[in-house]
């Protein structure tokens, strides 16, 4: 059985060597090989190789297109890191997202 940041898996989908998708009953996401977790851009790279399936998951789908080729997938990708991570959006494509452009920039969380 394989252990993930969400608890044990009880489903997985090889993508391809050092990518695996693993989904649990309340959760999921992508696990990267520390050897594949370094071929992935430094804008997009996360520490340990999880990335979550809420929004992370385009992470994965950007760095690797080739095993991701779908054209609304990656369209979808750009659009969620767009919204929701946008300072990795901004490293990424090298780009200032403007106001209007990012959910997440244009509502910033604030400390309660």
């Amino acid at each position: 059985m394989t252990y993930t940041p969400w608890g044990n898996a009880d489903g997985a989908e090889h993508i391809a060597r050092g990518i695996m998708f693993y989904s649990t009953p309340s959760h999921g996401g992508y696990h990267l090989s520390p050897a594949r977790n370094l071929q992935v851009p430094d804008a997009l790279r996360l520490p340990g190789g999880w990335y979550e399936e809420d929004c992370d998951w385009a992470r994965v789908v950007l760095a690797f297109p080739q095993y991701f080729p779908d054209a609304v997938k990656q369209a979808e990708a750009r659009q969620c890191l767009r919204a929701w991570v946008p300072s990795a959006y901004e490293r990424f494509y090298g780009v200032t997202l403007q106001p209007g452009e990012s959910y997440a920039k244009d509502h910033p969380l604030t400390p309660a």
